[in-house]
Parts: C-alpha cells; sequence; structure tokens
C-alpha cells in the first residue's frame, strides 16, 4: 500500500474483512475466490475506458509511476496483460500446450498481477464458474491457453518482465539500481525496468530484503526515506501510549544487576508501563536480582506481574507476556527483553514506539562484533544466513528501518502483532524466538530493526555459569568492556593517559605510588567472594598452599587460584598494571607475572597485624579492599626506612613500591573490625 500511495496509485482492496475461503495459498494451490471478488468489482464497470490493475497484496512493489506503467502497457500492444515466469503452476502437464517464446523471455503465465480494460477483465472473469477454493492461476491459464479466447480477449503475457517482474526464480536476473530519488529494480537479462515487483512462491524474504531499496524507502543520497513516515507524535506526554514490557532471563546471565538499573532507567513514564518478568528454571538462582528491581521499582510502574512457574517452557512464558498485553484494553504495545541486553540508551523505549511499526528491533550487537540480534536472510533450512547488507547495517555504513526475516532478544511489538502472533501457541522450550518469527512470517508481518542510533549491546552469556556467589568477577575474558566498567575505576583511565608522568603520580612515602585502580563494587564483591569461600590459612609458617611448604611472613589469606581466578588477575596485571609499571618504574619492562595474588584479613582476635618484612617480588601491589575509620579501626601499612605510613587508604586504590632492599614495611595493628587488602608480589 506504501508503494501504491508513493507513486500516486488510487488503491480499491477487495475482500478486506470478508472471511477467506481461497484455501491455504502459501502452501498449495487455490485463490479462486480472488477471481469470484473481482467479478463482482466489475460487474458495474464495462466501460473500455478505465483500465484496471489487480495485483495480489503482501507480495507485491509498485517501483514507477503510473504515466511509465501506461506507456510501457501501451508499448506490449495488447488489451489483457499477465505476468510471467519460468515455473507452469500449478498443473506442470499444461507446458506443451504453451506457445514457444524467444530465448531468454518468461513462457508461463502467473497470476499475481495482470491488467486490461474493465469490459475485457470482466468477460475473463466471468468466462466460466470458479469456486472459492479453485485455483485463480490455473483458471488464467485454461482462459490463456484457449487461442480463440486468448484472441478475443487479447490475452499476452509480459515475456520481458518490461512491465511485472515475477520474482520467483528470477532473483539472479535482477538487480537494484538507484536514482537521485529512489531505489528500483533492473533486468540484467532482458534489459528492461520492470514497474510492478511480485515477490511470488518462496522468496517472500528475499522480496522483503529487495523492499528496504525500492519505492522511495532508502538510496545512498537521500539515506532512509521511510524512517519518519506513520510515527507517533509523543511531543506531549499525554500522547504517550500505555507499554508493556516484558523481561526475560531464561539462562544464567552476567551483569544483571546492571540490566535491571538500565531498565529502571529508561526516559519513559513508569505510570504507562506494565511489567511483566520470567526467570527460566536454570536461571532461579538469579532470581533475588530481578526481585531486588521489582522491589524498588514495582510501586512506580503501572502494573508488575510475575510469570511463576520456573519450569514451564520460554515458549510457554512469552506466550502467557502476550496474553497479559492482549488482556489489558490499554496496552498498545509489548516491549519484550532478554536479560542479556544492555540498553544503554535511555530513550530506546520512546524511539521505539515513536516509529509505530508492527515489530521494531532496536540494533544490539556484542561488542566489537558482528552477532547481532537480527538476521538479514535465512539459510534453506530456516536458520541464519548473511545477506549482501548485513555488515553495512551492523557497521552503520548504511542507516535506517530495515526489514528483516529475524529479530530476537529484544523488541516492540503492536497491540495488532501480538494478537497476530497468539494465533498459535508458543511451546518452543529452547528457541521460541525461532517460532515467533516462523508465526511472524506466516502472518505476513513485516519485522524490522532499526539501526539509525547507538541503543546498546549484547553480553555473552554461552559460558557464563553460577557456581560463584559473584559470577561477574570471573567475565573478564568473555565480556572484556563489561568487565572493565563494572570493575576498573573511572579515574584509572586519566592516570594511565600518556601525558600523566610518574611525578604527577601521588606518593605518600617515598616510592610508594598510590593510584586508583579497582572500583568498589570489585572491592566489596571480592571480600564477599573470600568469606563466601570461607577457607582462609591459619596464619602459620607451614602453607600447604605453597611449592615450598613455607612461608616466612604468613598471613589469614586466600590465594586468588584457591578461587579459580588466578589466570583472570593475571591478565588484569598484563592489561591493566603493565601500562603503569613502565610509567612508574622506566626501564622495567618484563610483562608482570605473579605466583602470590591473595586477599588479606586482618582483625584484632585473629591477626592485627604484622611484623616488619621485604615482600618476594620485584614490586608489591597493595589494594585496599575496605575503608578505614569505618569498617575497621587502626591499620594501614609503615615503611620502616622512611618511617612513613599509609593510614587513610582509599578503597580500590593500590599503593605499589619496591618488594626488596628499600621498602622493608609491616602492617599496623587493626584495632577494630575486619580489614581487607588484595596483595600481589609482582615477578619475585
Amino acid at each position: 500500500m506504501r508503494s501504491a500511495h508513493v507513486f500516486g496509485y488510487d488503491v480499491k482492496v477487495l475482500g478486506m474483512n470478508d472471511p477467506w475461503r481461497g484455501g491455504d495459498v502459501a502452501h498449495s494451490s487455490g485463490g479462486g475466490q480472488k477471481v469470484n471478488l473481482l467479478k463482482q468489482e466489475l460487474e458495474n464497470k464495462w466501460s473500455e475506458d478505465i483500465l484496471v490493475l489487480f495485483v495480489d497484496s503482501y507480495d507485491v512493489l509498485f517501483l514507477d509511476t503510473k504515466e511509465n506503467l501506461l506507456k510501457a502497457y501501451d508499448d506490449l500492444g495488447a488489451k489483457v496483460i499477465f505476468g510471467a515466469e519460468d515455473f507452469c503452476w500449478p498443473l506442470q502437464s499444461l507446458a506443451e500446450e504453451y506457445p514457444i517464446v524467444k530465448p531468454g523471455q518468461k513462457r508461463f503465465l502467473n497470476s499475481g498481477v495482470f491488467m486490461g480494460p474493465a469490459s475485457y477483465l470482466y468477460e475473463m472473469v466471468s468466462a466460466s464458474k470458479i469456486e472459492d477454493s479453485d485455483d485463480d492461476q490455473l483458471y488464467y491459464t485454461k482462459l490463456f491457453l484457449n487461442q480463440d479466447i486468448r484472441k478475443k480477449l487479447e490475452i499476452a503475457l509480459d515475456h520481458s518482465s518490461s512491465i511485472i517482474q515475477n520474482l520467483n526464480g528470477a532473483l539472479n536476473e535482477v538487480e537494484v539500481r538507484f536514482t537521485e530519488e529512489t531505489g528500483y529494480l533492473y533486468n540484467i537479462k532482458t534489459n528492461t525496468k520492470p514497474v510492478i515487483a511480485h515477490g511470488n512462491g518462496p522468496v517472500k524474504v528475499q522480496f522483503n530484503s529487495l523492499s528496504n531499496y525500492l519505492a522511495h524507502s532508502w538510496t545512498p543520497t537521500k539515506g532512509c526515506q521511510h524512517c519518519d513516515e506513520t510515527v507517533i507524535d509523543m511531543s506531549k506526554l499525554e500522547d504517550y501510549p500505555v507499554v508493556q514490557l516484558s523481561f526475560f532471563v531464561e539462562t544464567p546471565t552476567p551483569f544483571l544487576d546492571v540490566f535491571f538499573d538500565r531498565i529502571a532507567e529508561l526516559n519513559y513514564p513508569k505510570n504507562l508501563i506494565h511489567v511483566t518478568g520470567h526467570i527460566g528454571k536454570s536461571a532461579s538462582s538469579q532470581m533475588e536480582v530481578a526481585k531486588n528491581f521489582t522491589d524498588e521499582y514495582g510501586s512506580q510502574y503501572r502494573s508488575v506481574t510475575w510469570l511463576e512457574s520456573s519450569d514451564e517452557s520460554e515458549g510457554s512464558a512469552r506466550y502467557r507476556a502476550m496474553e497479559n498485553c492482549i488482556a489489558k484494553d490499554d496496552c498498545q504495545f509489548m516491549f519484550s527483553i532478554d536479560g542479556i541486553v544492555q540498553l544503554t540508551n535511555q530513550d530506546t523505549l520512546k524511539h521505539l514506539v515513536h516509529t509505530n511499526r508492527s515489530a521494531v528491533a532496536p540494533m544490539v550487537t556484542r561488542r566489537e562484533k558482528l552477532w547481532s540480534n537480527f538476521w538479514g536472510a535465512l539459510s534453506k533450512t530456516g536458520y541464519y544466513a548473511r545477506s549482501d547488507d548485513y555488515i553495512e547495517i551492523v557497521e552503520g555504513t548504511k542507516k535506517g528501518i530495515w526489514n528483516v526475516p529475524f529479530i530476537r532478544d529484544v523488541y516492540l511489538l503492536s497491540r495488532n502483532t501480538v494478537n497476530l502472533l497468539m494465533d498459535r501457541r508458543l511451546t518452543s522450550k529452547k528457541e521460541a524466538d525461532m517460532e515467533i518469527c516462523r508465526i511472524a512470517r506466516e502472518k505476513n508481518v513485516f519485522m524490522t530493526v532499526d539501526n539509525r542510533y547507538s541503543f546498546g549491546y549484547l553480553v555473552n552469556a554461552e559460558t557464563y555459569s553460577t557456581e560463584h556467589l559473584h559470577n561477574d568477577l570471573w567475565q573478564l575474558f568473555d565480556n572484556p568492556l563489561d568487565w572493565e566498567e563494572q570493575y576498573i575505576h573511572k579515574d584509572y583511565f586519566s592516570v594511565v593517559a600518556p601525558s600523566v608522568t610518574m611525578n604527577d603520580i601521588q606518593q605518600p612515602c617515598p616510592d610508594v605510588f598510590w593510584f586508583p585502580m579497582m572500583t568498589e563494587k570489585f572491592c566489596r564483591q571480592l571480600i564477599e567472594e573470600m568469606e563466601h569461600y570461607g577457607i582462609w590459612s591459619d596464619g602459620k609458617n607451614n602453607d600447604p598452599r605453597l611449592e615450598g611448604g613455607y612461608e616466612n611472613v604468613p598471613t589469614r589469606d586466600i590465594h586468588m587460584r584457591q578461587v579459580g581466578w588466578e589466570e583472570h588477575w593475571l591478565h588484569v596485571l598484563r592489561k591493566y598494571v603493565h601500562p603503569m609499571q613502565m610509567k612508574l618504574f622506566q626501564g622495567y619492562d618484563d610483562k608482570p607475572w605473579a605466583r602470590m595474588n591473595f586477599v588479606v584479613r586482618y582483625r584484632p582476635d585473629e591477626q592485627p597485624s604484622l611484623r616488619p618484612h621485604h615482600d618476594a617480588s620485584s614490586y608489591t601491589l597493595n589494594i585496599a579492599l575496605n575503608r578505614p575509620g569505618i569498617d575497621y579501626q587502626g591499620g594501614g601499612t609503615r615503611f620502616v626506612r622512611y618511617n612513613c605510613s599509609l593510614v587513610q587508604t582509599k578503597v580500590g586504590w593500590v599503593a605499589t613500591f619496591p618488594g626488596r632492599v628499600t621498602h622493608l614495611h609491616e602492617g599496623l595493628e587493626t584495632t577494630k573490625g575486619i580489614r581487607y587488602i588484595f596483595v600481589t608480589f609482582v615477578n619475585p
């Protein structure tokens, strides 16, 4: 309909809101009802002056103006013109009865698009009786193959696709070309520029993909031409529709607390949002994180509904979310979002509602990857295939709203679309997204992805486990940027900048360099992880954890290799500590490595202090994990040679100093509470 309006065609829709009795034409023969509908419409339009163009609805695009259509029609020199294709359908046995055509031309009739004077068409559709469930293409084929009728009604086929381009079996014969104003199809086999494109047969996905560039939709010079059509005016608060936000955490998911923080920060009135939530069985250990969100913000939302029963299938949960939206008369859109989606753009929901699409997904990708939440094409088995423009869309060299065959993870559905999807109950346990999109394609729902703005990204949850207390600490390799944002101090990037020299770094004692490195969140979670593990050393010299079995200056501690985090910390040393090492210890370029990486616990009734000692290291890192004067009293580090103490430490700040010869030091007594520090002996 949009392409018809763009090129100025007057459209009369036949059979709108009538029950369909023409059979399942997508999978078998049928469609006779279309013949009868046209007959009813033409009964009072016998004038030969009225030229009628009949087209199928959901798989046809207009590519040019009425004027160019009429010119091409006159050039063909027939009264009634049908499109042509390479397949004789539905009866292959009739192929031999067709007239022979020139090499490269299409031989067989396709009834998806035809045109002619009203009187001629009426005589054609009145030639014999046809039941609604009979096949319309077979009906017209028999008329065409009857030489007397073909001659009388001057019926011809558009063998060279001058007007009508049927795409089934011909996708490799066409290419998209552009004028300054629009994209169009060019048939490189017949050197024609068709006026109408028909995505007949099993090429709907490819046809929809082509439509992204046709009929004033997108050009290289103008960009997206349709993106701002039919949008909702949201300039006033009263214009905001009510939305249902449905979140799904079906598998263990990293950084889920951040996910919910960002949901709460969406720039959309909470009193206009119904919330539904579902936590899958395998993610049940993360229910507390989700409950914290609803406990804190639930009263601000229009309603909150938990889709309980964690053992139900994902498909069933998503279906129940749809039911919940339809059951609420005010629910105009359903915003579905999975826990792996991190929305960094607070206007995402507002933007999607504004687009007013049947189904639209904000494009999100795994960070610095091509993995996204949409597919540009499908394989023969219905799974992922890379479209020609996939990389350009993902990388943003082409921006717009794109018709695609598959969206997942985060998308907005209109109420009408939700109704259509509920026609079939979802049962999938693992691939509910595949099932939803398959139904959408069968219902001719246009699924789109919007890549005009940066909306957020996807976390990688493939290897995420919940065996620890704070499992996100282990995400350094799978989600390195998220890990960095959550655990590396924001001011670290200022001190590590090339313009900052050694002399710019704080030195509370001689050659004791002090700078921010880890966040308070990291420090808190590391403490809690150690206490959760709970197997602290006894503070004696005999230590079976060490290769030699003996510790000269023992502490109450837990080593990182005990909790499976040694490789992660060694990576931190190489990535974040090494640049500071180069700045602070000039000429010492070796990449840092350490075997002794441990959290020490000081408390009055256990081990309150540590005698003067040198560290077995080239240099030592000592990170304060909690707050002096609040979490504990006393404590700190005294450097004996300089009679200088670092007492008022800051959480997440690292004190680094040479381990041997010059920096004999002691741990000052903790008199109250518990003091935690994270120590690393670098390059022993």
